[in-house]
């Protein structure tokens, strides 16, 4: 019950506390316009080129460039791009999770904030913040090795080893699960007691309370689907509709909502996991005095 209690809590605070979506929006609308100039256009030349032979004129195609190289080209151009992007996402990402989650601890605690704090409070806050998602990035990507090594093993026993493959599949989505939840739970422990090493508790509460966290983290997933299922056709249609040059900017911008609402959700649902996952402890501790006392409940 903890999982859907704090999934259904999270719309409850998203509604209640609307203005814990700015700090998420403003960050991503300093990020589209930097996506939209950095993010690198095809240029492939495919014009035509002409050839006469007595009466008979030939038409070749491409032009003088290889365009496997110019290909090559291009991705590196992309990746180059790409993880430059990332290194700024994640940084603008950071302070937006921050001031979110901060608002949302204050407002799950029915005290009273500024925007402009937490603002201010999310740009300071970002090294930490940075630090706890490397980490727990790495201890995700470390877990799910696990998942890989009975598919790897299933691979060189086909086809009798294909019952492998099916189980490394099913641990890996059902650590996904749980790392999403330890992640969305880590932010909130660092922010609630002010430590970086109190992200670390994450570990306990989460795999303490495991179907719980595999049932939040699934949950989870089902919200950022949504977003992504309304925001999708709308930056297709934007891309289509607009001219190339234009068109970049018009899909980032279009997109910023829908990536600060993103935000929002997954720091509200780890504020209210984080919540329920308390809760949860403090009554085993209660149920484990009254045992101590002979109290069968």
């Amino acid at each position: 019950m903890g999982a859907m209690d704090a999934f259904v809590k999270t719309f409850s605070l998203m509604v209640e506390a609307r203005k814990l979506y700015i700090p998420a929006l403003v960050f991503s609308l300093i990020l589209a316009p930097i996506a939209a100039y950095l993010l690198p256009e095809p240029h492939f030349d495919y014009t035509p080129g002409y050839e006469s032979h007595g009466n008979v004129v030939v038409e070749e195609y491409g032009s003088d460039i290889n365009l496997e190289d110019e290909f090559l080209g291009y991705l590196k151009e992309l990746a180059k791009t790409a993880a430059l992007l990332t290194l700024i996402s994640f940084i603008l990402g950071s302070a937006a999770q921050y001031a979110t989650t901060r608002g949302a601890l204050l407002h799950y605690s029915g005290e009273n904030y500024r925007l402009g704090e937490l603002l201010i409070d999310g740009v300071k806050h970002i090294p930490g913040v940075v630090v706890i998602s490397l980490l727990f990035m790495m201890v995700s990507l470390g877990m799910a090795g696990i998942a890989v090594i009975p598919m790897v093993a299933g691979a060189f026993f086909l086809p009798a080893g294909l019952i492998l493959i099916i189980i490394g599949i099913l641990l890996l989505v059902l650590i996904m699960a749980i790392t999403t939840s330890l992640s969305a739970v880590a932010v909130p422990l660092y922010v609630d007691k002010g430590r970086l090493s109190a992200a670390f508790e994450a570990f306990g509460l989460t795999f303490r309370n495991v179907s719980s966290s595999l049932a939040f983290g699934f949950l989870l997933w089902v919200g950022i689907i949504a977003v992504l299922a309304v925001s999708s056709p709308i930056t297709l249609v934007a891309d289509a509709v607009a001219s190339e040059e234009a068109a970049k900017y018009i899909v980032q911008f279009l997109q910023a909502p829908f990536n600060a609402l993103m935000i929002e959700f997954v720091c509200v649902g780890g504020v209210a996991f984080y919540r329920e996952l308390q809760k949860m402890e403090e009554l085993k501790k209660v149920d484990e005095e009254l045992k101590e006392l002979g109290i069968e409940v």
